[in-house]
């Protein structure tokens, strides 16, 4: 899939200092396993492979997933190269981005102040979430919360690791609608292929069984065909 000349424009920011800031998506979640790293790195994978430059900025100091992660794909020498790198600060991170085409900021699991800032701050914001209502309920409060504090239009709820119930998909759609926030169209499904790709460096569309290639070659595409909408700082 070539990249669209958005976002190309994005990636050439660094390049012109005139030229406006990075487009910045935050991964933000109120609980952790719900798999917001696993689709912040699937979101940097699919920027790097569209030759957009990331910047993957881990927020989260005391687990340093992406990070980790992408030591492992150094070491494995997976391409193509992801900047993968640790902030303690927004603004550190602004202070950085300007050779990044775009910025994909992964925050802690318990959303903080720190994340809320992110947020606010940013371009468009996934909300990944179970299908639980567990999941669903503290993730719309979380939404609810952002929305009230600026980030209202730029939310995006994506249901993530799903299980195989379909009935319960359908009542986490019909609750996100009710609460009125947008619904990415594509979820997540749980399934364990995905994190054996990540414990090797991969990540999203470089999956090594056609059928997880595929389900994140959708994801993706979902992801990607949002931020192209998001609006420039």
């Amino acid at each position: 899939m070539k990249p669209s000349s958005r976002l190309l424009a994005f990636a050439a920011a660094g390049e012109d200092r005139a030229k406006p800031a990075p487009l910045t998506v935050s991964f933000v979640s109120q609980k952790g396993g719900v798999g917001k790293s696993t689709l912040a790195r699937l979101f940097a994978v699919g920027a790097a492979h569209r030759g957009l430059k990331p910047l993957l900025a881990d927020f989260d100091l005391e687990q340093l997933t992406c990070v980790e992660w992408n030591a492992i794909r150094l070491q494995n020498a997976v391409e193509p190269d992801i900047d993968a790198r640790a902030f303690k600060s927004l603004k550190k991170l602004r202070k950085n981005e300007a050779q990044a085409g775009i910025v994909i900021a992964d925050t802690r699991g318990l959303a903080d102040d720190l994340a809320h800032e992110i947020a606010e701050d940013s371009d468009v914001v996934f909300l990944p979430t179970g299908a639980s209502g567990d999941d669903l309920r503290p993730t719309l409060a979380l939404a609810r919360k952002l929305a009230k504090h600026g980030a209202e239009g730029r939310l995006v709820v994506v249901l993530s690791k799903v299980g195989r119930s379909e009935a319960q998909l359908q009542k986490a759609v019909e609750a996100v609608a009710v609460a009125g926030f947008e619904l990415l169209p594509e979820y997540w499904p749980q399934r364990d292929g995905f994190q054996s790709d990540l414990d090797l460096g991969r990540a999203g569309r470089e999956a090594r069984n056609p059928y997880l290639r595929e389900t994140a070659e959708k994801m993706e595409a979902a992801l990607f065909a949002r931020a192209e909408r998001a609006r420039p700082r």
